[in-house]
């Protein structure tokens, strides 16, 4: 964490003027954290109603501009657009000759580098890709929680200094991430941060149905600690029925799912067969009992009610018929719910949060 202390904004003048292209709601807490080092915000675009409420609370005074006009006032500039909306206004803004000379153009997309913004590079702007990894909530916390936050950090050689300077000025931590990694940088972020707010949401929902009165109380515990465990630990920290190749114990859970949550089968099917490939691969999973556990996950995609029973199919081969040197499937070899190999996904902006037009968050980080 950057534990060096800021100096009071108060203290010395302000250096740059600062304007936030798509008021969602990463632009006004980025800005606003930029303002608290002694950055000075200027203008702010914004269409929806919920992005000018956004803007007021956190960047009060600053006036509502078109994204020309901010670009007009402002020495550096925050693009805190969607992801797919983000190729598309550089272009404009380049074409229409709002980018000026030198001015800093910052964007806050987690898919993208600083090869986006070469348009504007084309018109003298200095680009600068800064993605924050951090879910956003559109509310002052935001900039608290900045403090410690890494943020994905690309941009040509000749700024990478300037890039990291300002991270470290909003409280963050800066990771360089190369040009041609962004995507699965990304993509790694979509998978921890948006996809648990799946994972959570579903458990909360099935404990519900079990009759659990207050599932986020029993779940907090759990989950903090697994996740400590987990950063701390990696794959060492995988438990449960997966990891211990309990065949039986994983059948019964599609049954009673297939009964209560039909919608649930499929996450639960890719999220085991991922966590056994994992503890085959590190150990964890005895080979003598992963070929039962994997008969009952090829079952479980295949049919309604499942062909095995609380031990499995012994002595069966793989999902796909081949076997690994123990006769078990090799951990690569394991179908997705349609027969299609690997079960990662990928996100959008991951999620970006919300920048301009949509009121949803994204995660900065995992945006």
């Amino acid at each position: 964490m950057n534990t060096a202390p800021q100096p009071d904004p108060k203290d010395r003048p302000a250096r740059l003027t600062v304007g936030v292209v798509g008021a969602g709601r990463v632009g006004p807490a980025l800005a606003a954290s930029l303002q608290r080092a002694g950055h000075r915000p200027v203008a702010v675009s914004g269409v929806s109603e919920a992005s000018r409420r956004r803007a007021a609370a956190l960047l009060p005074d600053v006036p509502l501009r078109t994204p020309a006009e901010v670009l007009q006032h402002a020495e550096l500039v925050l693009l805190t657009v969607p992801d797919d909306a983000l190729p598309g206004l550089v272009t404009g803004l380049a074409e229409t000759g709002a980018v000026r000379p030198g001015q800093l153009l910052v964007h806050t997309s987690g898919r993208y580098g600083a090869r986006v913004l070469d348009p504007a590079l084309r018109a003298g702007a200095l680009p600068l890709a800064l993605h924050p990894a951090m879910t956003f909530t559109g509310t002052p916390v935001d900039v608290q929680r900045l403090a410690g936050c890494s943020f994905g950090v690309t941009a040509p050689e000749e700024l990478r200094l300037a890039a990291e300077a300002l991270v470290i000025e909003m409280g963050g931590e800066p990771e360089w991430i190369a040009e041609d990694r962004r995507p699965l940088y990304h993509a790694a972020l979509a998978l921890g941060s948006n996809h648990l707010i799946t994972l959570v949401a579903q458990s909360m929902e099935l404990l519900r149905t079990a009759g659990v009165t207050a599932p986020d109380r029993m779940l907090g515990p759990l989950l903090g600690a697994s996740l400590d465990n987990a950063l701390r630990s990696g794959d060492a920290a995988l438990t449960g029925p997966v990891a211990r190749g309990d065949a039986g114990t994983v059948a019964a859970h599609i049954e009673e799912l297939r009964a209560h949550a039909p919608q649930a089968v499929a996450g639960y099917l890719a999220m085991a067969r991922a966590t056994a490939d994992r503890a085959l691969d590190h150990g964890l999973l005895k080979a003598e009992l992963a070929e039962d556990l994997l008969g009952v996950l090829a079952d479980g995609a295949t049919t309604a009610t499942g062909r095995t029973g609380a031990g499995g199919r012994t002595g069966a081969p793989g999902p796909d018929g081949a076997t690994g040197p123990d006769g078990v499937t090799g951990p690569d070899r394991a179908p997705g719910p349609d027969g299609a190999p690997g079960t990662e996904g990928t996100d959008g902006p991951e999620g970006t949060d919300d920048p301009e037009g949509t009121d949803e968050g994204t995660d900065g980080g995992a945006r």
